[in-house]
């Protein structure tokens, strides 16, 4: 008894498992027809939706200063100090994206359209597009061409509260245009009216190959500038790799690869030339300055030397050659001296002017800017330093201005920092120009004197060697700014540019989204989770008892046996089927019933069940059956007073039975009935009576059980339902062995009550269950049965 009523845990996991298992097999089907519309579907999500690509970049960003810088005197006015954060901010700025656009030049997109989805045909169009720049054309308009042959297409577009666009000027009229237009065109036409004018061009390359009776619809969009580096500036994502590093990767998800691959490779190209640019922007002006000055210098050395030509031929007979000119060679001395004097003084007045303006750059077509001292001969290291220190300054607030807002702590120390450069510069030149002026005011009282001495020689001897002093002093100027040129371009064309593309724009080629295996993953595990959520949902808001768990939770009687299901028409499966595994059941049923109560020799069994419907007087006969069959005299009695059917599995005349016996119409002899089986006989129920209840308890009851003890081994009772009527429970406690059918499916559990309350209270001794109608598809209960049982026997009402 004990082997029944306990099972280890580690059994109860297994058993769990097995039964899940079971139970979700025996819907196979559902799962198969799940999986296959899940897949179908991931299938159609995969090859329909737009594919997302990312390509990505990585620029490394560094604070090293040229090589160049080593070497040269002008190295300090190119460095490059911008942090990492300014270049995140010039690479997300609108004035490169939109450098970047025009560079490739796809401020128009094409498209063409599939059965499902329209593609974009970056360069793979078969024509394109060129509107006239200085038109209002336009924009964010869809125009759809339909090919009708190979030189003509129909144009078609529609519009509402549109705004044109003038590509030239980059800027939208503010007059709303509705138009709905559709006209056939030949290519290469000029297409105009109110509100476009653009000429459609075939690119043969593409176009030679198109099949004309298979193709779908084209179009292409006009984009505003604007709006398109705007959106450019969205999709692109710089970051770098990580805190420590000086990478940052530039990032693009978008649905045409290639197209983004080459907006990154074009972005970077320009960025870097950008860079390279600002960094020799002190650079370039300083050759600009220096070749204004080379020119100027080279056509008033020209001049002074036609005019030695000149004087030479009127006067042939000075000796030119060997003449000692000591006075005049004084005065070139020092009206050199004067001139280099001058022209620091011009200098420093125009770096005064400079630095005392309120601004640095304005953002104007003409730009002032300053040149180092060491470009023009100053050598004023100090001097030098606070230039560069202020170029370097703003250097930094140009790049804060495009990530911070100027209210920024971080701004505001730069502007600072400026102001207190500028007011040490100021300083520092006024000085200098104090100095300078003294000796300028010296260098002129020289040349007034070595004037004065000059004036004493032969006019012919002055004006030669004014002359000559004219065109060595040009020819020296001209030497230096000369070799000043030479040294600016080297350093010129031997900056580079402080940043680095590590790696050209790449990308997989498979796309990122959708992701076809993780979606087709999805859709499997979805196809097998939809029934098992479906299965397990129906079985939780289902009441009934699907599985020995079910009932473990609920009660506490033991489980004696498990009965499949039948799909047999007649209900004495043990005597027309022994073979079958229903048998087997009852065979296994029959065994357990000999171990309870093993004591007794004779007993008394009773059968019944919550509701009618529930397989009792299945059960019962076929209990009864296989009792008989195996040698014990047993009898079945018919104790269904209110809805006999027992007699009608044994095919009984049902006139006289266990009713008109207990009422003392009828003899025990007569209601005693053979059947097929050797050892089993029958009582029917016989007539209905009007009080089954009193007549089940009364003392001609006990003593009709007593008096079958003494001929039969077991006497089995198939009774009303306990739950219904108290017949039942009359007969329970006259039993030896009480057996409670509990049908698969069927049985709710809060039918339970009854019987666990009778079992609790031990009104009801030796109770146990018997599952039957079980079905294997659906769950298991551990004892092997896998049975059908496809009709319901026993109590109706």
């Amino acid at each position: 008894m004990s082997e029944l009523e306990n099972i280890s845990d580690s059994s109860e996991k297994k058993i769990d498992i097995k039964s899940l298992i079971k139970k979700f097999t025996g819907y196979w089907y559902y799962f198969l027809i799940s999986v296959l519309i899940c897949l179908f579907l991931a299938f159609l999500y995969n090859r329909y939706n737009r594919n997302v690509y990312k390509v990505y970049t990585y620029i490394l960003i560094e604070d090293e200063k040229n090589q160049a810088d080593e070497v040269f005197e002008l190295e300090d006015m190119f460095g490059n100090n911008a942090n990492l954060e300014n270049q995140k901010a010039i690479l997300k700025s609108h004035t490169l994206s939109k450098k970047t656009i025009q560079e490739m030049d796809i401020q128009v997109s094409y498209f063409q359209y599939g059965k499902i989805k329209k593609v974009n045909l970056y360069k793979k169009s078969p024509f394109y597009v060129y509107f006239d720049e200085n038109y209002n054309q336009l924009s964010g308009v869809e125009f759809f061409i339909n090919l009708k042959n190979k030189e003509e297409f129909e144009l078609e577009y529609k519009c509402e509260n549109k705004n044109t666009y003038n590509i030239k000027t980059n800027k939208k009229t503010n007059k709303k245009i509705s138009d709905n237009y559709r006209k056939s065109h030949k290519f290469n036409e000029l297409i105009d009216n109110d509100f476009i004018r653009l000429k459609i061009v075939k690119d043969t390359s593409v176009f030679n190959y198109l099949d004309i009776n298979n193709i779908n619809e084209y179009s292409f969009i006009l984009h505003s500038l604007d709006k398109l580096a705007a959106n450019y500036v969205e999709k692109i994502k710089v970051s770098p790799l990580s805190k420590e590093s000086t990478v940052l990767e530039l990032r693009m998800d978008g649905y045409t690869r290639n197209k983004n691959v080459d907006y990154l490779n074009t972005l970077s190209k320009l960025y870097l030339e950008d860079e390279l640019a600002d960094k020799n922007e002190f650079a370039t002006h300083t050759l600009l300055y220096i070749e204004g000055e080379l020119s100027e210098a080279e056509d008033t050395l020209v001049m002074f030397e036609n005019q030695l030509k000149v004087f030479k031929q009127n006067n042939l007979e000075l000796d030119i050659v060997t003449k000692d000119f000591g006075t005049f060679k004084q005065k070139l001395d020092v009206e050199e001296k004067y001139q280099k004097i001058r022209d620091q003084l011009r200098y420093y007045n125009s770096l005064l002017n400079y630095v005392k303006s309120d601004y640095i750059e304005k953002e104007t077509n003409e730009k002032t800017h300053t040149l180092s001292p060491t470009s023009i001969g100053i050598l004023n290291p100090e001097l030098n330093a606070l230039i560069i220190k202020l170029m370097e300054l703003n250097s930094k607030k140009k790049g804060l201005e495009l990530s911070i807002e100027e209210g920024h702590p971080k701004y505001q120390a730069i502007l600072s920092d400026i102001s207190f450069t500028k007011q040490s510069i100021i300083e520092n030149v006024t000085n200098l120009i104090s100095s300078t002026k003294t000796i300028e005011k010296d260098l002129k009282s020289r040349i007034l004197t070595t004037n004065n001495q000059i004036e004493k020689l032969p006019e012919a001897e002055q004006e030669l060697w004014k002359i000559t002093r004219n065109i060595d002093h040009y020819k020296t100027f001209v030497n230096y700014l000369t070799d000043k040129k030479l040294n600016t371009n080297i350093l010129i064309e031997g900056t580079t540019s402080d940043h680095k593309i590590i790696d050209s724009a790449m990308g997989p080629e498979i796309p990122l989204f959708p992701n076809r295996k993780v979606n087709l993953l999805f859709a499997l595990i979805l196809g097998v989770g939809i029934p098992v959520i479906i299965i397990s949902l129906r079985d939780f808001l289902n009441e009934t008892i699907l599985s020995k768990s079910d009932l473990t939770k609920i009660t506490n009687i033991p489980i004696i046996g498990v009965i499949g299901n039948s799909d047999k028409a007649n209900n004495l499966v043990v005597l027309d089927n022994p073979k079958s595994v229903i048998s087997e059941s009852f065979r296994s049923l029959r065994t357990n019933i000999q171990y309870l109560s093993s004591e007794i020799e004779n007993k008394v069994v009773t059968i019944t069940s919550s509701v009618g419907s529930e397989g009792k007087t299945f059960c019962t006969s076929n209990l009864a059956l296989i009792m008989a069959t195996a040698g014990y005299k047993t009898i079945l009695i018919g104790a269904d007073l209110r809805k006999p059917k027992t007699h009608e599995v044994f095919n009984l005349d049902n006139s006289l039975g266990l009713s008109s016996y207990l009422i003392n119409k009828s003899t025990l002899s007569e209601i005693v009935h053979n059947t097929d089986a050797e050892n089993l006989r029958v009582i029917p129920s016989g007539p209905i009576p009007p009080n089954p209840s009193e007549l089940l308890n009364s003392d001609r009851m006990k003593k009709l059980i007593v008096e079958l003890k003494k001929t039969y081994d077991y006497i089995i009772l198939d009774t009303p339902p306990c739950g219904l009527v108290t017949d039942s429970v009359i007969t329970m406690k006259m039993s030896d062995i009480n057996l409670y059918i509990v049908r698969h499916n069927y049985t709710k559990e809060n039918m339970l009550n009854i019987i666990n309350d009778l079992h609790d209270t031990e009104q009801v001794k030796n109770i146990n269950i018997i599952i039957n109608d079980y079905i294997v598809s659906s769950s298991s209960y551990g004892y092997g049965y896998g049975y059908g049982y496809g009709n319901g026997y026993g109590y109706y009402e």
